[in-house]
């Protein structure tokens, strides 16, 4: 049986995604809409949602930096 985050993960999780692309949207300036449906699409929302990685545990800035490294933003 596959081990499901708890609601309170989930919330982190969410709260890590949300902070993470207000970060984006600041320093591209693109619109957040956009770069949020980009971001769920990406690897490194899969990444986040995998509760094995723990990489919400990083913060929003570490995921932003690891969304910028995959699309390769600088």
């Amino acid at each position: 049986m596959e081990n499901k985050p708890s609601d309170k993960t989930l919330f982190a999780m969410d709260l890590t995604a949300r902070m993470a692309v207000e970060e984006l949207a600041q320093e591209t300036k693109l619109p957040q809409e956009e770069l949020l449906l980009e971001f769920m699409k990406s690897n490194v929302a899969k990444m986040l949602y995998d509760d094995s990685t723990k990489l919400w545990w990083d913060g929003p800035s570490a995921v932003a930096e690891e969304f910028k490294s995959q699309k390769e933003w600088k």
